[in-house]
């Protein structure tokens, strides 16, 4: 029997209702307690900063909680007013302390933590972070020019962020006589259909030219936002900021960046291959990068794809296959495309109440399923930081994609033995190297992309050259395998991930998380049972280590090119077979 199709948030909430408004109060007063606490003067240091830690445990469960039922019901309707309103109060009421925040930062600088963490369990348990913190203080503005900054991004960034999320959002057109929401006209670069496919691209093209404009000038004011207060705050440039968020040192990327250009040629081979078996001379056309083939074409309804997920979990662990039960059988998934739903998928994890949401576009395609394994990844990866305490419940970005990039693989391994023939093979190898190519060439294209926009956003940025730049970027990374006369000038308008102030070049992260992933799996295939004991240890990790200390818990030295290269040659094997199976038809 089908489970219901729409997500259940009652263990949140039942509505923005008493309970709700209850809990919106007793944020505030703990953000009051905590502004008197940041506010005493000499206190002693150790009762100080474990005072401040104890209180921020309790603000972040209650927020995480208030912030993400606002959130959770925006993402399925952006034009829920109410949901807008309540994700802003919480929002304003988290700023409150923002001054005296500051001020703790401060004077986090001026102490010896190493020494103050021998006098308290609590501090020893959050050194980690409270020495990023103290690293961050080097960063700050004055307290005045935080709180201003703080408030008034409210008005700048997210309010174009938001602009980006509804001009998207309610875009509709027709395709073949019958009115498409965005999700589903993006939804049809998948279908069995050539002409569908190529009609539906240049719908797409047609529609963002409606809101090109204001689109653009929300992402060129995001990234002018973003280089003025990173030049006051003292950061060389976006990119700096973003790899001390990330955790990760900036020779880790500089190798992983040279590693995935030098397989390039590899990746170009494969799009002309697939060109080729298409029946196109010149490249493969942006509209047939994501054209099903061989002999699984079908279409599956949920329940199928929720059968197929737990069979290929199960070939790798009872837990893993008991954890993705449990989202099913609960409700924590809202599956179908509609209206006023943002597009894509994502997975939101709640450790506060020991839970995760996920949210789908489905359309029953074999991608969707790979989607759904993916996100399912991402929960399970929330289920291990459960223990972990809160304040040890964020992972930064790199590190985000471990665990769902690896139930990728699982799932392509688990297809592959399932499906025998040649044209079955065909079309999980080519789904999965086409999927390796998004995640490793076209994340290339949007980190060169981002790249440039940062360098030039000292200056209003007009939507041209938004679109020369992405096709220049486009041509760098996939070099000769895509047609030049067919590619996609807008994908800086579709992908809201450029939209952030907050989380900037969000884009190679996932190329580590798939190049990390597919290095793990590597491990897992050597000996099953030492990495399963290690692997729920790993991913608990990723809140309190920096991904350098992370890899190498399991041996791996990510500051070389070499393990990078290792990774990569995963996926030509891949790319090999695929080709011999294309050149065979």
């Amino acid at each position: 029997m089908s489970q219901n199709l729409n997500w259940n948030l009652n263990d949140l909430y039942l509505g923005f209702d008493d309970k709700y408004q209850s809990d919106l109060e007793k944020l505030d007063k703990l953000m009051n307690d905590k502004i008197k606490l940041l506010s005493t003067e000499n206190m002693d240091k150790v009762l100080f900063i474990e005072s401040k830690l104890k209180l921020e445990e309790e603000i972040i469960k209650l927020a995480m909680t208030l912030h993400s039922y606002a959130s959770l019901n925006l993402s399925t309707d952006v034009t829920n007013s109410e949901a807008m309103t309540y994700l802003s109060k919480v929002s304003r009421i988290l700023l409150k302390s923002t001054k005296e925040d500051v001020k703790f930062t401060r004077f986090l600088t001026s102490v010896d933590l190493d020494e103050l963490s021998e006098k308290s369990s609590i501090i020893k348990q959050y050194l980690f972070i409270l020495k990023e913190e103290q690293t961050n203080g080097k960063y700050l503005l004055s307290e005045e020019e935080e709180v201003l900054y703080a408030k008034l991004q409210e008005l700048s960034s997210r309010s174009w962020s938001q602009l980006q999320n509804i001009a998207t959002a309610n875009l509709e057109t027709e395709v073949n006589g019958q009115k498409v929401t965005f999700s589903d006209l993006r939804n049809l670069a998948y279908s069995d259909d050539p002409n569908i496919r190529k009609e539906a691209y240049k719908k797409e093209l047609e529609i963002y030219e409606s809101v090109d404009d204001f689109v653009a000038l929300a992402l060129s004011n995001i990234k002018r936002e973003v280089n003025i207060v990173n030049e006051l705050r003292g950061y060389k440039n976006a990119l700096e900021k973003t790899l001390l968020q990330s955790r990760m040192k900036e020779e880790t990327l500089n190798a992983m960046i040279e590693a995935m250009k030098s397989y390039r040629i590899h990746f170009e081979r494969y799009l002309k291959a697939k060109a080729k078996y298409l029946g196109h001379e010149k490249g493969l056309p942006w509209y047939d990068l994501f054209a099903p083939v061989g002999k699984l074409t079908k279409t599956y309804t949920f329940d199928e794809a929720k059968s197929l997920i737990l069979d290929a979990f199960g070939s790798y662990s009872d837990e893993l296959r008991s954890f993705a039960k449990k989202a099913f059988d609960n409700n924590w998934i809202d599956v179908l495309p509609k209206k006023g739903k943002r597009g894509g998928a994502f997975c939101s994890n709640q450790p506060q109440i020991g839970q995760s949401r996920f949210l789908l576009n489905f359309t029953g395609s074999l991608d969707n399923v790979f989607t759904l394994a993916h996100e399912l990844g991402h929960g399970y990866h929330g289920e291990q930081i459960v223990s972990n305490p809160p304040l040890h419940w964020d992972y930064p970005m790199p590190l985000a994609e471990t665990a769902s990039i690896f139930c990728e693989t699982i799932m392509k391994e688990y297809l592959l033995s399932i499906y025998t023939n040649d044209d079955e093979k065909l079309s999980i190898l080519e789904l999965t190297v086409q999927s390796d190519t998004q995640v490793i060439i076209d994340i290339l294209s949007r980190f060169l992309f981002e790249s440039k926009v940062f360098e030039e956003a000292d200056r209003p940025i007009s939507k041209n050259e938004m679109k020369q730049w992405m096709l220049d970027a486009q041509k760098e990374a996939y070099l000769e395998g895509l047609d030049h006369e067919q590619l996609h000038p807008y994908m800086w308008l579709v992908k809201g991930h450029y939209y952030s102030a907050g989380l900037n070049f969000y884009n190679f992260p996932y190329a580590f998380g798939l190049l990390f992933g597919k290095g793990l799996y590597a491990n897992y295939l050597k000996n099953k049972e030492a990495f399963l004991e290690k692997y729920n240890t790993l991913l608990k990790m990723t809140t309190y280590k920096n991904a350098e200390e992370v890899a190498k818990y399991m041996d791996i030295d990510i500051t070389k090119k070499d393990f990078w290269i290792d990774s990569l040659e995963m996926v030509k094997k891949d790319i090999d077979l695929l080709v011999n199976l294309f050149e065979k038809k």
